[in-house]
């Protein structure tokens, strides 16, 4: 059984159990060390006064644990999300599954609302023999069908809610859709599949990579989050009477928008993601909400299931930041807004802005410093989580920089793909 966390770095790391059956699982707690919150992406632990001081626990998360059994494989492979906590049980600060908790409560207290969320990841498949570019094709799905067919199959035998896999835009480039949930479980699958989906890939003896570029002439992998804004009994409160954004859900975007250059520093934060959002790519290059526009920060779209006239997309997410950071992040984005009773945005088309910024659009951090110089500036946001999160994630980037500035162009992205 092996105890996923997600890391301050965005890496899925793990201890690795022996265990007979998910009861036994649920009962293990593993110690795990605080200093591993300064583990870099690239594995390096980034300096601190006493890095072998302290123990923290991984406690599996009993709901949230899967076994499996690859075609060939002799024996079952478990994986069980883990929070982290402190040897009193209390919440520990770097525990991320533990932040989007406290989140979700804010945005329930405060507010009577929750988020209902539907995640897309894209990756990549390196090892692929396409050379050339056949986007959203059944050819470029039949070439990768063993691999993507046991994928999907092993996904569907754990209950994860995978609600498509397809051929994506880039060469050999595909996603994974999910069904929408509540926040946490939304993030748990997430991290369920991309762990079982390293596991095919070993087992099969590919490479695949979710990482934000594997070179700079190729497409993007992102991370899409799909929300929509609800009351405590589940109904969809993103419209008011008239079908416009209704004003809760209006500040709520608004407040996301307001810190969204901090915002990046969770949600997109290696060296090479701010690559993606320079055009002519399909990602967000503003602070900016539209309709229908997949190269807007935030989108509303009118595609999906369910009865709701719309939903919202932010799209400024990627591989490198833990899923429970990003959404962490969000809500008390989005909370600050409420809080703040901001007018809902107004739609700005990207192509529009490129000519002329109205007041409040601003480009967004074009690297990873510009992004945590903005959160460092960013009290509102910075104030919503524990001081000694803040300060392990900034020495952690940092030292993810330092290590970084040795690397050729061509071997950073090498490097990036390895790590995620």
């Amino acid at each position: 059984m092996h105890l996923l966390v997600t890391d301050l770095s965005g890496v899925e790391r793990a201890k690795t159990v022996w265990c007979k059956n998910e009861v036994d699982a649920s009962l293990l707690t593993v110690g795990w060390i605080p200093s591993n919150a300064l583990i870099t992406c690239f594995g390096d632990l980034a300096p601190s006064k006493k890095p072998e001081v302290g123990d923290v626990n991984l406690v599996p998360v009993k709901e949230q644990s899967v076994f499996l059994k690859l075609p060939e494989q002799s024996n079952e492979t478990g994986f069980s999300v883990c929070t982290i906590k402190n040897l009193d049980q209390t919440p520990w600060a770097c525990c991320l599954r533990g932040q989007l908790e406290c989140a979700s409560k804010r945005l329930d207290k405060e507010f009577g609302l929750k988020l209902r969320i539907g995640l897309e990841q894209e990756f990549y498949l390196l090892d692929s023999s396409r050379e050339s570019l056949n986007a959203y094709s059944l050819v470029s799905f039949f070439e990768e069908e063993e691999f993507l067919d046991t994928l999907a199959r092993s996904l569907e035998a754990t209950g994860i809610g995978l609600k498509s896999l397809h051929a994506e835009n880039g060469v050999a480039q595909y996603e994974l859709t999910f069904a929408p949930e509540e926040p946490l479980k939304a993030c748990d699958q997430l991290v369920l599949a991309k762990s079982i989906s390293r596991l095919c890939a070993v087992k099969m003896k590919r490479r695949i990579t979710f990482s934000p570029l594997v070179s700079e002439e190729k497409v993007g992998s992102g991370l899409h989050v799909h929300f929509s804004i609800c009351d405590r009994k589940g109904t969809n409160i993103n419209a008011d009477a008239n079908h416009q954004i209704s004003k809760q859900a209006g500040a709520f975007l608004s407040g996301i928008l307001k810190h969204l250059n901090a915002l990046i520093a969770f949600t997109s934060p290696s060296l090479i993601s701010g690559m993606r959002y320079q055009p002519p790519r399909w990602t967000a290059y503003f602070n900016n909400f539209a309709l229908q526009d997949r190269k807007a920060a935030i989108r509303q779209t009118c595609l999906g299931d369910g009865p709701e006239p719309f939903h919202f997309e932010f799209r400024t997410a990627d591989a490198a930041a833990s899923p429970y950071l990003v959404l962490s992040a969000l809500i008390h984005a989005g909370c600050n807004g409420i809080e703040e009773e901001l007018t809902p945005p107004q739609s700005h088309l990207t192509n529009d802005l490129l000519n002329e910024l109205p007041d409040g659009i601003s480009r967004l951090p074009l690297n990873l410093q510009e992004s945590l110089d903005a959160l460092v500036n960013d009290t509102g946001l910075i104030r919503c989580f524990p001081n000694e999160l803040i300060e392990n994630y900034l020495d952690n980037k940092k030292f993810e920089q330092k290590i970084a500035q040795h690397f050729e162009p061509e071997e950073l992205f090498q490097r990036y793909s390895q790590c995620y």
